[in-house]
Protein backbone atom coordinates (compact mmCIF):
# COMPACT_ATOMS: atom_id res chain seq x y z
CA UNK A 1 0.00 0.00 0.00
CA UNK A 2 1.10 3.48 -1.16
CA UNK A 3 2.47 5.60 2.07
CA UNK A 4 -0.26 8.55 1.60
CA UNK A 5 1.56 11.34 3.55
CA UNK A 6 5.53 10.13 3.39
CA UNK A 7 7.89 12.54 1.70
CA UNK A 8 11.57 12.02 1.70
CA UNK A 9 12.81 15.30 3.28
CA UNK A 10 16.81 15.04 2.65
CA UNK A 11 16.08 14.36 -1.18
CA UNK A 12 13.53 17.13 -0.96
CA UNK A 13 15.62 19.33 0.88
CA UNK A 14 18.87 18.82 -1.26
CA UNK A 15 16.69 19.61 -4.29
CA UNK A 16 15.14 22.57 -2.88
CA UNK A 17 18.75 24.57 -2.12
CA UNK A 18 19.99 23.52 -5.20
CA UNK A 19 16.65 25.52 -6.96
CA UNK A 20 17.46 28.19 -4.66
CA UNK A 21 21.28 28.31 -5.71
CA UNK A 22 20.10 28.21 -9.05
CA UNK A 23 18.18 31.40 -9.03
CA UNK A 24 20.73 33.30 -7.79
CA UNK A 25 23.53 31.81 -10.13
CA UNK A 26 21.50 32.47 -13.27
CA UNK A 27 20.73 35.98 -11.96
CA UNK A 28 24.64 36.37 -11.41
CA UNK A 29 25.54 35.20 -14.46
CA UNK A 30 23.19 37.64 -16.63
CA UNK A 31 22.00 40.55 -14.99
CA UNK A 32 25.09 42.31 -17.29
CA UNK A 33 23.63 40.50 -19.95
CA UNK A 34 21.33 42.45 -21.58
CA UNK A 35 19.62 45.62 -21.00
CA UNK A 36 17.14 43.98 -18.78
CA UNK A 37 19.04 42.84 -15.87
CA UNK A 38 15.63 40.33 -15.20
CA UNK A 39 15.30 39.33 -18.30
CA UNK A 40 17.31 36.16 -17.86
CA UNK A 41 15.61 35.79 -14.44
CA UNK A 42 12.25 36.23 -15.50
CA UNK A 43 12.65 33.29 -18.42
CA UNK A 44 14.48 31.31 -15.86
CA UNK A 45 11.82 32.05 -12.84
CA UNK A 46 8.99 30.83 -15.57
CA UNK A 47 10.23 27.55 -16.51
CA UNK A 48 10.70 26.42 -12.79
CA UNK A 49 7.02 27.07 -12.51
CA UNK A 50 6.67 24.85 -16.10
CA UNK A 51 8.69 22.54 -14.06
CA UNK A 52 7.25 22.53 -11.04
CA UNK A 53 3.90 21.74 -12.62
CA UNK A 54 5.68 18.68 -14.27
CA UNK A 55 6.85 17.34 -10.49
CA UNK A 56 3.33 17.76 -9.26
CA UNK A 57 2.15 15.95 -12.01
CA UNK A 58 5.16 13.14 -12.07
CA UNK A 59 4.23 12.64 -7.93
CA UNK A 60 0.83 12.25 -8.60
CA UNK A 61 1.06 9.55 -11.16
CA UNK A 62 1.23 6.18 -10.09
CA UNK A 63 4.06 3.93 -11.04
CA UNK A 64 2.02 1.73 -12.73
CA UNK A 65 1.05 3.89 -15.14
CA UNK A 66 4.75 4.22 -16.48
CA UNK A 67 5.27 0.51 -16.57
CA UNK A 68 1.97 -0.17 -18.50
CA UNK A 69 2.73 2.61 -20.72
CA UNK A 70 6.53 2.53 -21.09
CA UNK A 71 7.23 0.95 -24.57
CA UNK A 72 4.57 3.44 -25.81
CA UNK A 73 6.55 6.49 -24.43
CA UNK A 74 9.51 4.99 -26.32
CA UNK A 75 8.43 5.11 -29.10
CA UNK A 76 6.99 8.76 -28.90
CA UNK A 77 10.91 9.83 -28.08
CA UNK A 78 12.16 7.76 -31.35
CA UNK A 79 9.32 9.85 -33.03
CA UNK A 80 10.42 12.98 -31.61
CA UNK A 81 14.30 12.28 -32.42
CA UNK A 82 12.99 11.75 -36.22
CA UNK A 83 11.25 14.77 -36.12
CA UNK A 84 13.73 16.91 -35.37
CA UNK A 85 15.96 15.47 -38.20
CA UNK A 86 13.51 16.90 -40.87
CA UNK A 87 13.44 20.21 -39.11
CA UNK A 88 15.45 22.91 -40.44
CA UNK A 89 18.87 23.43 -38.27
CA UNK A 90 19.19 26.41 -35.81
CA UNK A 91 21.88 27.87 -37.93
CA UNK A 92 24.90 26.14 -36.81
CA UNK A 93 24.48 23.03 -38.63
CA UNK A 94 22.77 20.89 -35.59
CA UNK A 95 19.28 19.76 -35.34
CA UNK A 96 18.55 19.50 -31.50
CA UNK A 97 15.50 21.40 -30.61
CA UNK A 98 11.53 21.61 -31.57
CA UNK A 99 10.90 25.13 -31.19
CA UNK A 100 7.41 25.18 -29.46
CA UNK A 101 7.49 28.92 -28.92
CA UNK A 102 8.05 30.05 -25.42
CA UNK A 103 10.87 27.76 -24.98
CA UNK A 104 12.98 25.02 -27.29
CA UNK A 105 12.12 21.22 -26.51
CA UNK A 106 15.06 18.93 -26.99
CA UNK A 107 14.28 15.55 -27.72
CA UNK A 108 17.45 14.02 -26.58
CA UNK A 109 16.78 15.10 -23.33
CA UNK A 110 13.49 13.02 -23.16
CA UNK A 111 14.79 9.82 -25.24
CA UNK A 112 17.10 9.78 -22.03
CA UNK A 113 13.90 8.70 -19.52
CA UNK A 114 12.37 6.84 -22.20
CA UNK A 115 15.60 4.47 -22.38
CA UNK A 116 15.13 4.40 -18.70
CA UNK A 117 11.48 3.21 -19.10
CA UNK A 118 12.17 0.60 -21.47
CA UNK A 119 15.00 -0.96 -19.94
CA UNK A 120 12.79 -0.97 -16.92
CA UNK A 121 9.95 -2.59 -18.35
CA UNK A 122 11.73 -5.18 -20.79
CA UNK A 123 13.75 -6.17 -17.87
CA UNK A 124 10.85 -6.78 -15.71
CA UNK A 125 8.96 -8.51 -18.77
CA UNK A 126 12.06 -10.98 -18.49
CA UNK A 127 13.27 -11.58 -14.94
CA UNK A 128 12.67 -15.34 -15.84
CA UNK A 129 15.60 -15.36 -18.17
CA UNK A 130 17.90 -12.25 -17.00
CA UNK A 131 20.71 -15.42 -16.50
CA UNK A 132 20.88 -15.49 -20.33
CA UNK A 133 22.56 -13.16 -22.76
CA UNK A 134 19.74 -12.08 -24.69
CA UNK A 135 18.51 -8.95 -22.55
CA UNK A 136 21.79 -7.24 -23.03
CA UNK A 137 21.99 -8.13 -27.04
CA UNK A 138 18.05 -6.66 -27.26
CA UNK A 139 18.39 -3.56 -24.70
CA UNK A 140 22.22 -2.57 -26.10
CA UNK A 141 21.03 -3.14 -30.02
CA UNK A 142 17.84 -0.83 -29.42
CA UNK A 143 19.56 1.54 -27.21
CA UNK A 144 22.74 1.94 -29.88
CA UNK A 145 19.86 2.45 -32.40
CA UNK A 146 18.43 5.43 -31.02
CA UNK A 147 21.81 6.77 -29.62
CA UNK A 148 22.26 6.68 -33.76
CA UNK A 149 19.90 8.91 -34.29
CA UNK A 150 20.70 11.62 -31.02
CA UNK A 151 24.49 11.55 -32.64
CA UNK A 152 23.77 12.51 -36.50
CA UNK A 153 21.68 15.47 -34.99
CA UNK A 154 25.00 15.83 -33.84
CA UNK A 155 25.12 15.71 -30.40
CA UNK A 156 27.61 12.89 -29.51
CA UNK A 157 28.04 13.71 -25.74
CA UNK A 158 24.46 12.83 -25.36
CA UNK A 159 24.55 9.85 -27.48
CA UNK A 160 27.67 8.77 -25.02
CA UNK A 161 25.26 9.94 -22.46
CA UNK A 162 22.87 6.79 -23.14
CA UNK A 163 25.34 4.12 -23.91
CA UNK A 164 26.83 4.87 -20.38
CA UNK A 165 23.33 5.38 -19.04
CA UNK A 166 22.48 1.87 -20.02
CA UNK A 167 25.83 0.42 -18.53
CA UNK A 168 24.93 1.39 -15.75
CA UNK A 169 21.39 0.37 -15.33
CA UNK A 170 22.34 -3.17 -16.96
CA UNK A 171 25.17 -3.64 -14.21
CA UNK A 172 22.92 -2.12 -11.07
CA UNK A 173 20.27 -5.06 -12.85
CA UNK A 174 20.16 -8.76 -11.63
CA UNK A 175 21.83 -9.12 -14.66
CA UNK A 176 25.12 -10.97 -15.06
CA UNK A 177 28.33 -8.89 -14.64
CA UNK A 178 30.54 -10.08 -17.37
CA UNK A 179 27.28 -10.55 -20.07
CA UNK A 180 26.85 -6.59 -19.10
CA UNK A 181 30.61 -5.56 -19.35
CA UNK A 182 31.92 -7.61 -22.28
CA UNK A 183 29.63 -5.07 -24.94
CA UNK A 184 31.13 -1.75 -23.13
CA UNK A 185 34.57 -3.18 -23.50
CA UNK A 186 34.37 -3.87 -27.18
CA UNK A 187 31.79 -1.27 -28.88
CA UNK A 188 32.45 2.00 -26.72
CA UNK A 189 36.40 2.59 -27.40
CA UNK A 190 34.91 2.13 -31.30
CA UNK A 191 32.15 4.39 -31.01
CA UNK A 192 34.19 7.30 -29.26
CA UNK A 193 37.36 7.19 -31.99
CA UNK A 194 34.73 6.76 -34.72
CA UNK A 195 32.91 9.66 -33.46
CA UNK A 196 35.98 11.66 -32.49
CA UNK A 197 37.36 11.44 -36.12
CA UNK A 198 34.54 12.00 -37.99
CA UNK A 199 33.73 14.78 -36.34
CA UNK A 200 35.85 18.09 -36.56
CA UNK A 201 33.76 19.80 -34.12
CA UNK A 202 34.15 16.69 -31.74
CA UNK A 203 37.96 16.68 -32.19
CA UNK A 204 38.70 20.28 -32.05
CA UNK A 205 37.15 20.36 -28.35
CA UNK A 206 39.43 17.48 -27.83
CA UNK A 207 42.33 19.28 -28.70
CA UNK A 208 41.00 22.07 -26.40
CA UNK A 209 40.47 19.93 -23.37
CA UNK A 210 43.94 18.42 -23.90
CA UNK A 211 45.83 22.16 -24.34
CA UNK A 212 43.57 24.82 -22.76
CA UNK A 213 45.54 27.55 -24.26
CA UNK A 214 43.47 30.97 -24.15
CA UNK A 215 44.79 31.83 -27.36
CA UNK A 216 43.03 29.23 -29.50
CA UNK A 217 39.88 29.12 -30.21
CA UNK A 218 39.27 25.47 -28.73
CA UNK A 219 41.21 26.03 -25.53
CA UNK A 220 39.69 29.23 -24.66
CA UNK A 221 36.38 28.12 -22.71
CA UNK A 222 38.34 25.36 -20.68
CA UNK A 223 41.31 28.20 -19.74
CA UNK A 224 38.67 30.71 -19.02
CA UNK A 225 36.27 28.17 -17.06
CA UNK A 226 39.65 26.52 -14.80
CA UNK A 227 40.31 30.40 -14.28
CA UNK A 228 37.13 30.91 -12.66
CA UNK A 229 38.03 28.49 -10.25
CA UNK A 230 40.90 30.12 -9.67
CA UNK A 231 39.55 33.57 -9.26
CA UNK A 232 37.39 32.10 -6.54
CA UNK A 233 40.16 30.37 -4.14
CA UNK A 234 38.66 29.19 -1.03
CA UNK A 235 36.08 31.71 -0.20
CA UNK A 236 35.26 33.35 -3.34
CA UNK A 237 35.25 36.87 -5.16
CA UNK A 238 31.46 37.45 -3.16
CA UNK A 239 28.05 36.50 -4.85
CA UNK A 240 27.57 39.28 -8.08
CA UNK A 241 31.17 39.76 -8.04
CA UNK A 242 32.61 37.39 -10.67
CA UNK A 243 34.01 39.21 -13.73
CA UNK A 244 34.07 35.69 -15.99
CA UNK A 245 30.56 36.75 -17.10
CA UNK A 246 32.06 39.67 -18.66
CA UNK A 247 32.35 38.09 -22.32
CA UNK A 248 35.47 36.14 -21.18
CA UNK A 249 33.12 32.92 -20.40
CA UNK A 250 30.54 32.26 -23.27
CA UNK A 251 27.88 30.00 -22.02
CA UNK A 252 28.23 30.60 -18.41
CA UNK A 253 24.53 30.69 -17.59
CA UNK A 254 24.08 27.30 -18.92
CA UNK A 255 27.16 24.82 -19.90
CA UNK A 256 29.49 26.30 -17.58
CA UNK A 257 27.81 27.87 -14.59
CA UNK A 258 29.87 25.54 -12.21
CA UNK A 259 32.41 27.84 -12.71
CA UNK A 260 30.64 30.96 -11.91
CA UNK A 261 29.55 29.44 -8.13
CA UNK A 262 33.63 28.23 -8.06
CA UNK A 263 34.55 31.90 -8.99
CA UNK A 264 31.62 33.69 -7.00
CA UNK A 265 31.69 31.35 -3.96
CA UNK A 266 34.79 29.54 -4.05
CA UNK A 267 35.55 25.67 -3.29
CA UNK A 268 32.83 25.97 -0.26
CA UNK A 269 30.68 27.01 -2.58
CA UNK A 270 31.34 24.39 -4.92
CA UNK A 271 31.48 22.16 -2.38
CA UNK A 272 28.44 22.66 -1.38
CA UNK A 273 27.01 22.07 -4.51
CA UNK A 274 28.84 18.58 -5.52
CA UNK A 275 27.17 17.45 -1.10
CA UNK A 276 23.74 18.16 -2.20
CA UNK A 277 24.01 16.56 -5.21
CA UNK A 278 25.74 13.57 -3.12
CA UNK A 279 22.77 13.77 -0.72
CA UNK A 280 20.35 13.37 -3.96
CA UNK A 281 22.30 10.68 -5.20
CA UNK A 282 22.59 8.61 -2.17
CA UNK A 283 18.70 9.20 -1.17
CA UNK A 284 17.59 8.41 -4.55
CA UNK A 285 19.62 4.63 -4.65
CA UNK A 286 18.45 3.78 -1.10
CA UNK A 287 14.86 4.57 -2.33
CA UNK A 288 14.88 2.27 -5.23
CA UNK A 289 16.27 -0.62 -3.97
CA UNK A 290 14.00 -0.52 -1.20
CA UNK A 291 11.32 -1.07 -3.75
CA UNK A 292 9.96 -4.72 -4.07
CA UNK A 293 9.37 -4.18 -8.05
CA UNK A 294 11.86 -4.52 -10.38
CA UNK A 295 10.32 -2.30 -12.68
CA UNK A 296 10.66 0.36 -9.53
CA UNK A 297 13.87 -0.41 -8.72
CA UNK A 298 15.24 -0.07 -12.37
CA UNK A 299 13.11 3.36 -13.03
CA UNK A 300 14.42 4.58 -9.88
CA UNK A 301 17.93 4.16 -10.44
CA UNK A 302 17.40 5.48 -14.32
CA UNK A 303 16.16 9.08 -13.44
CA UNK A 304 19.12 9.36 -10.56
CA UNK A 305 21.34 8.27 -12.70
CA UNK A 306 20.37 10.78 -15.07
CA UNK A 307 20.79 13.82 -12.54
CA UNK A 308 24.07 12.67 -11.72
CA UNK A 309 25.66 12.00 -14.81
CA UNK A 310 24.54 15.36 -16.11
CA UNK A 311 25.61 16.46 -12.85
CA UNK A 312 29.16 15.01 -12.64
CA UNK A 313 29.74 15.41 -16.95
CA UNK A 314 28.74 19.22 -16.50
CA UNK A 315 31.50 19.91 -13.00
CA UNK A 316 33.94 17.86 -14.78
CA UNK A 317 33.96 19.85 -18.55
CA UNK A 318 34.16 22.57 -15.84
CA UNK A 319 37.17 21.93 -14.41
CA UNK A 320 38.46 20.75 -17.80
CA UNK A 321 38.59 16.72 -16.26
CA UNK A 322 36.15 15.78 -19.39
CA UNK A 323 36.35 17.92 -22.69
CA UNK A 324 33.38 19.85 -23.29
CA UNK A 325 30.28 18.18 -23.93
CA UNK A 326 27.09 20.96 -23.95
CA UNK A 327 25.85 19.62 -20.62
CA UNK A 328 23.79 21.83 -18.30
CA UNK A 329 23.89 21.39 -14.58
CA UNK A 330 20.40 20.12 -13.36
CA UNK A 331 18.12 22.13 -11.19
CA UNK A 332 21.03 25.10 -11.53
CA UNK A 333 21.67 25.95 -15.21
CA UNK A 334 19.25 28.57 -16.90
CA UNK A 335 16.12 26.10 -17.95
CA UNK A 336 14.38 24.59 -20.68
CA UNK A 337 13.78 20.79 -21.84
CA UNK A 338 16.39 20.36 -19.27
CA UNK A 339 15.70 21.53 -15.92
CA UNK A 340 11.72 20.48 -16.44
CA UNK A 341 12.93 17.08 -17.08
CA UNK A 342 15.34 16.84 -13.93
CA UNK A 343 12.50 18.24 -11.75
CA UNK A 344 9.56 15.42 -13.12
CA UNK A 345 13.00 12.46 -11.91
CA UNK A 346 12.76 14.11 -8.13
CA UNK A 347 8.72 14.03 -9.01
CA UNK A 348 9.14 10.45 -9.55
CA UNK A 349 11.48 9.75 -6.92
CA UNK A 350 9.18 11.37 -4.35
CA UNK A 351 6.75 9.22 -6.00
CA UNK A 352 8.46 5.71 -4.83
CA UNK A 353 9.19 6.70 -1.97
CA UNK A 354 5.83 6.37 -1.35
CA UNK A 355 5.55 2.77 -2.23
CA UNK A 356 5.80 -0.08 -0.31
CA UNK A 357 9.10 -1.19 0.63
CA UNK A 358 10.30 -4.43 -0.66
CA UNK A 359 9.69 -7.99 0.54
CA UNK A 360 12.21 -9.56 -1.09
CA UNK A 361 14.65 -8.79 -4.22
CA UNK A 362 15.81 -10.30 -7.36
CA UNK A 363 19.22 -11.64 -6.80
CA UNK A 364 21.68 -10.95 -9.32
CA UNK A 365 22.44 -14.31 -11.95
CA UNK A 366 25.68 -16.43 -10.99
Amino acid sequence: MVRSFYIDWPLFISFALLVIIGLVAVYSATYTATSDPFYYLKRHIFALIIATVGLIVAFSIPIDFWKKNAYFIFIISVILLLVVLILPSDGTGTKRWINLGLFKFQPSEFVKFATVLFIAKYLSRKEDRLESFEPVVVIYTIVGLVGLLVAVEPHKGAALFLFILTGLLLFSSPLKVRYVLTPVFFILPFFMVFFILKSNYAFSRLKGWLNPDPSSKEGYQPYQAMLSFAKGGPFGEGIGMGTQKLNYLPEIHTDYIFSLIGEETGLIGSSLVMFLFFVILYRGVKISLEKEDLFTQVLGLGVIYIITLNSVFHMFVNLNIFPSTGFTLPFISYGGSSLIMSFIYIGILLRISKEPVKVNFVKRAK
